[in-house]
């Protein structure tokens, strides 16, 4: 793809663009829990070890049960993602403000399915304020913290690393972003052992970061 001037604004989902005091993710979590417990037949106990070295081994308990035992992506992902969205997920006008005010091109990029991301954009009322949903189906089940999708992504939005803020709540997929070239922001991190750019309290108060990203690349002032 040709590559796209302006810059590109990167939004991971769940405890990103909702804080995590709304429940949606521990929800989730708890189905993936009993979709291991009940597809392999195992105990609370062994399922939790299971997923545990799945992430370890492969970064997604999607990925180990795809692996190691032919789960089919799509039974996964409509079992672990059957939650009621609009009851969990209330209304963000306050991100829809922060997200129209942004000078560049807007996309999601989640570990999720496209269509549990479009359930929880239409949730918070920000849908329309997203060019793209780039999900675990166009990672190709290879999930972030793995450096392939973020490359896939740029190549698919015409963006240059250097031009991309990426914004995300989980420590460890801050790191290929950054590694890549990406402005970094850790959404709800600590400043202490940030490995990211800049560290907001919430995703919503990205603008107050956003000089130290845009004035360097797009100011026109250095040469």
């Amino acid at each position: 793809m040709t590559p796209v001037s302006g810059p590109l604004f990167i939004f991971d989902l769940d405890n990103t663009l909702y804080p995590p005091e709304v429940s949606l993710w521990r929800i989730v979590d708890a189905r993936i829990e009993r979709y291991v417990q009940e597809k392999l037949g195992v105990d609370p106990a062994t399922a939790k070890h299971v997923r545990k070295s799945f992430l370890k081994e492969f970064g997604t308990t999607l990925r180990g049960l795809m692996h190691h035992h032919g789960v089919p992506p799509v039974e996964y992902l409509d079992f672990v993602h059957d939650v009621p969205i609009p009851e969990i997920v209330p209304p963000r006008p306050d991100l829809r403000r922060m997200l129209s005010g942004l000078p560049g091109r807007c996309v999601v990029f989640t570990n999720g399915s496209e269509s549990y991301a479009r359930r929880v954009l239409d949730a918070l009322g920000v849908s329309d304020q997203m060019e793209g949903i780039y999900g675990i189906e166009f990672m190709e089940y290879i999930a972030k913290p793995s450096p392939y999708p973020y490359t896939k992504l740029l190549q698919a939005t015409g963006a240059t690393a250097s031009a991309s803020l990426f914004c995300e709540d989980v420590r460890e997929n801050l790191v290929p972003a950054r590694e890549l070239g990406m402005f970094t922001v850790w959404v709800g991190g600590r400043e202490e052992s940030s490995p990211a750019h800049a560290v907001v309290r919430d995703v919503c108060d990205l603008p107050g970061v956003l000089d130290r990203f845009l004035e360097p690349k797009f100011s026109g002032g250095n040469r």
